[in-house]
């Protein structure tokens, strides 16, 4: 089955008569018929069920039509993806990342892409991972760097993995963490069910939250003015002055992981795979 093949399966489908699609594949009917018999014989399948003399697609028949579509769309974007990637690499790449990573790694990142890349400018917007990964959704962003692979079926890639600690100014005893001030990050949906998995193997009674910020920095700057403990990934190296302790739940320890998603076959694979390819060299 070739490309031809293919098309000729749907435009038939498209126009249910031989005689109309003929006209528009540019061929004649008997020539049509023709191929269309030779498919059937290639497949050992039957295209159409005997109905007199109207055209009447068999159960096999409409199965091969919509994989026929789907094969066409695929080619249709491979011949644009490969015309994209014969550009000399000018563009806007725009990205999607979680907040904390794109404060503490992204910016590496960022300034050896630029250097090796500069035609290609970059419009990164954060927040949390699950806005980011509605925006690539919703193709408003080429590449999302987030907490979570959303059982992403198109391009992903792990590309950091990193630890939890509980952290505070001062040695704690885990026997009383539940009466004791939590300063909580907002995290997300997904790292939030980690940090509960946690949480609910080692206590009953719910944490005591005495406060809620947004940035790591932030919550840090809490911690070291003895204001209360927190649950951190590390991010950045942890202050000298803190008392820390890796978490763990059934004797493993509770990793964040950093995922880079993104579509494949996309027009813009010009900026997309230049930026994607960098991660390969970071791992």
């Amino acid at each position: 089955m070739n490309e031809k093949d293919w098309l000729i399966i749907y435009t038939v489908w498209q126009y249910q008569n031989i005689t109309r699609a003929a006209e528009q594949l540019f061929t004649s009917q008997p020539a049509l018929s023709y191929r269309l018999k030779q498919i059937e014989r290639k497949l050992g399948i039957l295209l159409f069920e005997e109905s007199g003399r109207s055209l009447t697609f068999s159960a096999q028949g409409r199965y091969l039509a919509q994989h026929a579509k789907k094969m066409l769309y695929e080619s249709q974007q491979l011949r644009e993806t490969l015309h994209s990637l014969n550009q000399s690499g000018q563009g806007e790449l725009r990205l999607g990342v979680t907040s904390n990573y794109a404060a503490y790694r992204l910016p590496d990142i960022l300034a050896r892409f630029s250097e090796q890349h500069s035609g290609i400018r970059v419009n990164l917007v954060s927040g949390l991972s699950e806005e980011m990964h509605q925006k690539l959704q919703r193709d408003e962003i080429h590449a999302a760097l987030v907490k979570d692979d959303y059982h992403w079926r198109d391009g992903k890639r792990l590309v950091e993995i990193d630890d939890y600690w509980l952290v505070s100014l001062h040695p704690l005893d885990l026997l009383l963490l539940p009466q004791l001030p939590q300063i909580r990050i907002n995290h997300g949906g997904h790292i939030t069910q980690l940090i509960e998995r946690w949480w609910n193997a080692n206590y009953q009674l719910a944490p005591r939250v005495a406060m809620q910020v947004d940035k790591l920095e932030v919550c840090l700057a809490m911690v070291e003015r003895g204001l209360g403990y927190a649950i951190v990934s590390s991010y950045q190296p942890l202050s000298d002055r803190l008392w820390s302790m890796p978490l763990q739940v059934a004797g493993e320890a509770l990793k964040s992981r950093t995922w880079l998603l993104w579509r494949h076959g996309s027009r813009d694979a010009s900026v997309i795979l230049p930026f994607i390819e960098m991660f390969a060299d970071l791992s």
